[in-house]
């Protein structure tokens, strides 16, 4: 995860905090930190997923001409 992604993981009031609900539902704190990461990463993957996907509409859309401001999926 990058650093400061989550600002409760970056500093140490938040990271107490985390922990004392972690013991309480006995979660160890390593692994709602995994968690986390993990819903960070889809959530980029589906970013870049869709990212791309614009990018083959873009390249792939037939040449009209230099009037052609038409951009696929902002219809």
């Amino acid at each position: 995860m990058a650093r400061g992604a989550v600002a409760l993981f970056d500093q140490p009031e938040g990271r107490k905090l985390l922990a004392e609900h972690c013991r309480r539902v006995r979660l160890p704190l390593a692994d709602l930190e995994r968690l986390v990461e993990a819903v960070i990463d889809r959530n980029a993957m589906q970013r870049r997923r869709g990212l791309w996907g614009i990018f083959d509409e873009v390249l792939d859309a037939p040449v009209t001409g230099s009037g052609n401001n038409h951009v696929p999926g902002k219809d």
